[in-house]
């Protein structure tokens, strides 16, 4: 098991952050990797998120199992499978400070995004070509962050869909992403008695998030909480960039 105190420290809110994700706060996770990743290699820090993840994915289909939209599966999910294939290949081949680089990148990419693209007040029609687009990409930032968050939501938040069906779609999204990906990491070397038993060291605590989230999402102004998680990803995508480019000219 890890016992680095700065992973615990950073671990214990990116766990949070994924359970609530999974309880309705739909892209909350998409903080965990990077978060994580200040201070340990975000490959190993995958493979400890990864088994979580799959763990939350039975709670949170469990309880979003009637509830979600399946045209935007159909558009969307195949292409995703293309992007977690592209990262694949990818993620064998760069090193960690360039990783960390790719990570911080998507990170402000998909953060500023968020910040500057026109409020839609009308609902958007479904498409296949956009929900390919960025299904695609949505797969390629699920492999690297874990997450896809950022640009599903660009692609599904203009259709207006209520929310817990928007929240419903986005579990099953993201829980078939997840399978998918067991194969990649296993064969990049991931896995081992070390990541997985801190995993489920997490596991506890990620459910109760869960389940706090599930309840949350009735009270809590969503608003509010992404405009947190939106600037708090900003600053630590900065810092995953300042790391790796230090990193490679320290090297």
């Amino acid at each position: 098991m890890i016992t680095d105190p700065w992973f615990i420290a950073l671990a214990i809110p990116s766990v949070i952050m994924i359970g609530l994700s999974k309880g309705g706060f739909a892209g909350a996770g998409a903080i965990a990797l990077p978060l994580m990743s200040i201070v340990a290699p975000p490959l190993m820090v995958a493979a400890v998120l990864l088994p979580v993840l799959l763990a939350l994915d039975v709670v949170a289909i469990r309880l979003y199992r009637d509830s979600y939209d399946r045209t935007t599966l159909l558009y969307t999910l195949p292409a995703s499978l293309v992007g977690v294939a592209v990262a694949w290949v990818v993620a064998a081949q760069i090193e960690p400070a360039y990783f960390k680089i790719l990570i911080g990148a998507i990170g402000i990419v998909f953060t500023l995004s968020i910040w500057i693209r026109p409020k839609v007040t009308e609902p958007r029609a479904q498409s296949l070509a956009r929900g390919s687009f960025w299904g695609v990409i949505t797969g390629f930032t699920s492999f690297v962050t874990l997450t896809g968050g950022p640009p599903f939501q660009i692609y599904v938040l203009p259709l207006r869909l209520p929310h817990r069906i928007y929240a419903g779609t986005f579990v099953i999204f993201m829980a078939i992403n997840n399978v998918v990906k067991i194969g990649p990491f296993v064969t990049l070397g991931q896995f081992d008695t070390s990541t997985l038993w801190t995993s489920l060291a997490l596991l506890p605590l990620a459910f109760c998030a869960t389940l706090a989230g599930a309840k949350l999402i009735k009270h809590v102004s969503s608003a509010s909480f992404y405009r947190v998680i939106h600037i708090l990803m900003f600053v630590v995508s900065v810092k995953l960039i300042t790391d790796g480019f230090t990193s490679i000219l320290a090297g």
